[in-house]
């Protein structure tokens, strides 16, 4: 009888165990999507093998050109007047130009993002900077298109002749309207100058959980997976002085 009664309380535990996991999935749908972006390459803009050294026209493996010839460079890239630096997180940076009073700007599209939550809000943060290696420059700064959705970045002010602005961290919170979307950075000048910008280290995911953006620390949340773990545990002592009376 003490056995029978035993299991009956055990099965109930189970499923308030069982409740409390699906109320807490419902809470906090983020969690459901950790992988959600799967299709989602190469924030980081790395893995050109042409000359960065140069306007090579190129874009990193993931990304796809969509107006004017943006490039890939980095901290190394040197020719004319330019001086670059590298971002927090090094290597590889997309450099695009916007000339908006000369009707040109560059751009680079991610296609086909899939896994999106209709109604659910996501993290896009990047770095970006703006260098000076023509004359005359402008300031400039960067447009992000995610679905049927855009912001603009902080205007960056042109630096002097030959030097190029510290990098700076960039933070949007975009909204899902369709569960699969495009992806896509703009460059634009904000005068009718020419500007030179650099974007890196790209994210795009739940909210607060860029590791790398210090602006948006993550807040870590038990998973629920976690939790069941330490339920059942707690479930298991139970079971054990049960058996024992």
């Amino acid at each position: 009888m003490i056995i029978t009664n035993g299991f009956k309380h055990t099965r109930s535990i189970v499923r308030l165990l069982s409740s409390i996991t699906v109320s807490f999935l419902l809470i906090f749908p983020s969690i459901a999507t950790a992988d959600l972006i799967d299709a989602f390459q190469n924030g980081g803009f790395e893995g050109y093998v042409g000359n960065t050294n140069s306007f090579n026209n190129g874009t990193p493996p993931g990304w796809t050109t969509t107006a004017g010839t943006p490039d890939v460079f980095n901290a190394s890239t040197n020719f004319g007047d330019f001086m670059w630096t590298s971002s927090s997180t090094g290597g590889d940076f997309l450099h695009g130009i916007g000339w908006d009073g000369n009707g040109y700007v560059e751009s680079a599209l991610q296609v086909g993002l899939d896994g999106l939550v209709i109604g659910q809000e996501y993290e896009i943060s990047f770095e970006q900077t703006i260098s000076n290696g023509f004359w005359p420059e402008g300031d400039g700064y960067w447009e992000i298109i995610f679905g049927t959705e855009s912001h603009s970045s902080q205007i960056m002010a042109m630096p002097d002749l030959g030097t190029a602005s510290e990098w700076v961290w960039q933070t949007f919170i975009f909204t899902a309207t369709y569960t699969i979307q495009t992806l896509e950075v703009v460059a634009h000048g904000a005068t009718d100058l020419r500007a030179d910008l650099g974007i890196d280290s790209f994210f795009l995911g739940d909210p607060g959980t860029n590791p790398d953006n210090p602006d948006t620390p993550a807040t870590p949340i038990p998973e629920p997976f976690t939790l069941t773990l330490l339920a059942l545990g707690v479930l298991g002592v139970i079971r054990k002085r049960k058996a024992r009376t």
